[in-house]
């Protein structure tokens, strides 16, 4: 063939999901129609999972049911705390902080350390905005305080607020999720605590404590997992609580002002990606990906998902479906990211602002 413009756009959308971060971006400047298969293939945004091969000391990432391993000597010793808008929270073994972009290979180093103790570290609003603030939650069971501190941009500095519990509160290791303004956080048993970012607003306490949000309160003392979530276009949280029985999968819908859980059995066209460092929903890009539930799992070499529809694990392989996980390579560390547009970076991101101390 003559013409690399001429290639059919179904070999063009086998060669995209071939193909990984900046090489991908590099695939849509190549000429028009491949632009076109670019913005419009079901791979172009795809979440993949990112985790720590010790053995080989890289970096694996698993999209398309296929593997990447890449190299990041600034990664030593690193654990992944929190994933979202294509960057990733980091804390060292010595509890330094910082923001990495593993496809465009950018560092923003944090001023403060996070305080030892803290179950929950995430942020909100992308690093390079104004408005990211970094969050960390701990409980002090013998005290009967939870603590949660806060770093916003340009700050070098925690701020702690206190409050003092009248039952036990065991942070899940789930993600937080921000929502009309409230950060909103569970614990171990299935319970809700939200909290009030902003100082300024008095018509609105800074903790609201609300346990008993399961209806049956047994089922608290099954969950194993926890996963807090927003899904794109719906305005309602969501959790997914996976039980010890490893058959059992159950979804809930937050039901305001009540502060309830509905069962939810069926979401449609949307699909779901889990992970305690990253938990999200979005439109399936094909209808036969809907309603279903992606895990840190696999078995062998393929991805495990979780079918509403069937109520069963499947491998992306067709070489596995079962009721349970048992047997399964759980990648508990391991985070969803999603790849966001290549940016145009300045030569030095900082955190603080300049001159700052």
């Amino acid at each position: 063939m003559s013409n690399w413009a001429d290639l059919p756009g179904d070999l063009l959308n086998v060669i995209l999901s071939k193909i990984f971060a900046k090489d991908r971006h590099t695939f849509s400047l190549v000429c028009r129609s491949w632009n076109a298969v670019a913005t419009t293939s079901p791979y172009r945004c795809s979440p993949c999972l990112m985790y720590y091969l010790r053995s080989k000391h890289m970096w694996n990432f698993y999209q398309y049911n296929s593997f990447f391993c890449m190299s990041f000597p600034e990664l030593k010793n690193a654990e992944i705390r929190c994933s979202k808008y294509g960057w990733l929270l980091m804390s060292g073994y010595d509890n330094s902080l910082f923001f990495f972009d593993p496809f465009n290979n950018v560092k923003i180093e944090l001023p403060c350390k996070l305080h030892f103790g803290y179950t929950t570290v995430c942020f909100f609003h992308p690093p390079t905005s104004l408005y990211c603030i970094i969050v960390g939650i701990a409980i002090e069971n013998f005290d009967k305080v939870m603590k949660i501190c806060m770093l916003k941009h340009g700050e070098d500095e925690w701020e702690i607020n206190k409050c003092r519990l009248k039952n036990e509160f065991l942070v899940s290791r789930g993600a937080p999720v921000l929502h009309r303004g409230l950060l909103y956080f569970l614990d171990v048993k299935g319970n809700i605590v939200t909290f009030n970012l902003s100082k300024c607003d008095v018509c609105k306490p800074r903790f609201v404590l609300k346990f008993r949000c399961l209806k049956r309160r047994r089922l608290g003392n099954k969950i194993k997992e926890h996963f807090l979530f927003k899904i794109k276009g719906e305005e309602a949280l969501f959790v997914v609580f996976l039980l010890h029985e490893e058959r059992k999968v159950n979804m809930y819908r937050l039901l305001e002002p009540e502060m309830k859980w509905e069962r939810v059995e069926d979401i449609g066209d949307k699909v779901l990606y889990l992970s305690h460092a990253s938990s999200f929903g979005v439109t399936a890009y094909l209808k036969s990906m809907g309603n279903r539930i992606y895990f840190p799992r696999f078995h062998g070499d393929s991805a495990v998902f979780y079918s509403l529809s069937s109520g069963k694990y499947h491998s992306l392989d067709d070489d596995y479906s079962e009721n349970n996980s048992y047997g399964l390579k759980r990648l508990d560390l391991a985070a969803w990211i999603t790849i966001a547009p290549t940016p145009e970076f300045s030569t030095e991101l900082t955190w603080c602002a300049q001159g700052s101390t």
